[in-house]
């Protein structure tokens, strides 16, 4: 059968990959993709506009693609799953309506307070002066976090202890316009204190399979130094978090999500991201995602043991109670994946990100060449017959390894061995 994957990044590509294994799989799409996807056999680009759904839908009928896979959370909010279902046409993501969960983080507080789903104590305002009045009730010594309600490309949450800087972001997000985040309304809560991690579920509307754990590193540099970014890297906990935490998240967050949502008349369908902030045994929800995160499906795919494809099609037909003997499992290796950046990145300042490099690599990192080693590439494009970095975020590397420490020496070892003027990685990944 033919598939099209809708996204760019090493997301996407890790995602292609693994669906393209499939015995079943005769061509894997990604629309827009990049140029080194195309290095995964079976895998093939389309230039199209995903913002423009009829586009998408006439370029479906015409190739006879029978499963659309919707990465990256914009087009999940702007209904391209509703759209795609509307026209007969089988979709693995939420509905507009479910994709709520991330698209407002207003409408997320409310739900887990609705459904008791344990998170921090928030309060909701509706104009900055409202906010700015009010800074004064909360304990800025515990710290507190401030949330822009609409999608803001992981940049509308700031975690602060300063008075001045939680006035300037209030001012930022809700009246400076020169600020690229812009929220109507906004989320003051309590700073939770522990250790992240983000938890994932497939799901089809009523039942849900977990796909495991992962922890990310978003800051630039060294010991979580510098500006906040899509995400350097990061690793699957193996004996972390502990079995009664594991299932406080299952039975008390993750289940009663997928009920809540079946219960309001929106059965979420799809990829269910939890963050987590977790104390000793005791997790608390930070927020809800409604897809698969950059970088931890990067770190996840890997580690799938079996054929994604029947799991992904029993989820949009909402039938995953039929899989039987197909259902996915987790290898028990450890997965570490590392982020090379261009220079410049994550360019805060507006400072011109050193671009159009030549990428040299080992072709045995290519996906499908190496038992545990695994190249995603993201920020790229082929110009002359070579790749070039095109974006921040260029690629990635995992690997795999049976203990955490091996698995982060492997993918060290490969970093070294790929190259590209100005590139800047992390050395603290998964060192645990």
């Amino acid at each position: 059968m033919k598939l099209l994957m809708i996204g760019s990044g090493g997301r996407e590509h890790a995602m292609s990959w693994k669906l393209a294994q499939s015995s079943q799989v005769e061509k894997v799409f990604v629309a827009p993709g990049n140029d080194g996807m195309t290095l995964t056999p079976k895998v093939e680009l389309l230039s199209l506009n995903i913002k423009d759904h009829k586009i998408i839908l006439d370029k479906v009928k015409e190739l006879g693609i029978e499963l659309v896979v919707v990465g990256p959370e914009q087009p999940l909010a702007d209904g391209l799953v509703d759209f795609l279902e509307d026209n007969n046409v089988l979709a693995f993501g939420p509905s507009r309506e479910a994709a709520q969960l991330e698209a407002s983080k207003v409408f997320s507080k409310k739900f887990m307070n609705e459904f008791e789903i344990p998170t921090a104590r928030s309060k909701e305002y509706n104009s900055y002066d409202q906010a700015l009045a009010d800074l004064e009730n909360w304990d800025l010594n515990k710290g507190i976090a401030l949330k822009a309600d609409e999608l803001a490309g992981g940049k509308g949450v700031v975690v602060t202890h300063d008075v001045e800087e939680a006035k300037k972001t209030l001012y930022d997000f809700m009246e400076n316009p020169e600020c690229t985040v812009k929220t109507k309304s906004i989320l003051i809560e309590e700073k939770l204190v522990g250790k992240e991690a983000s938890a994932f579920a497939i799901c089809d509307g009523e039942d849900f399979i977990e796909v495991g754990y992962a922890c990310d590193y978003k800051r630039v540099r060294d010991n979580d130094e510098g500006p906040n970014t899509g995400g350097m890297g990061g690793y699957s906990p193996k004996n972390w978090p502990g079995e009664k935490c594991r299932k406080i998240v299952t039975e008390k967050i993750i289940k009663k999500t997928i009920d809540g949502m079946k219960q309001r008349g929106t059965p979420f369908k799809g990829i269910l991201f939890v963050g987590l902030m977790i104390d000793g045994d005791t997790p608390n929800v930070i927020e809800f995602n409604v897809r698969f995160g950059d970088p931890e499906t990067q770190i996840l795919m890997p580690l799938i043991d079996g054929d994604l494809l029947p799991t992904y099609l029993a989820a949009a037909k909402g039938e995953l109670k039929s899989l039987g003997q197909e259902k996915i499992s987790l290898k028990k290796d450890s997965s570490v994946h590392i982020v090379m950046a261009s220079e410049g990145y994550p360019s805060t300042d507006a400072t011109p990100m050193t671009l159009k490099q030549d990428i040299t690599y080992p072709t045995n990192f290519i996906p499908g060449e190496s038992s545990n080693k695994y190249l995603f590439m993201a920020g790229v494009k082929k110009e002359n017959d070579k790749l070039v970095n095109t974006g921040g975020r260029v690629l990635g590397v995992t690997a795999l390894a049976s203990t955490l420490e091996e698995a982060r020496n492997e993918a060290y070892r490969a970093i070294k061995d790929i190259k590209f003027n100005g590139a800047h990685w992390r050395g603290d990944i998964a060192k645990v």
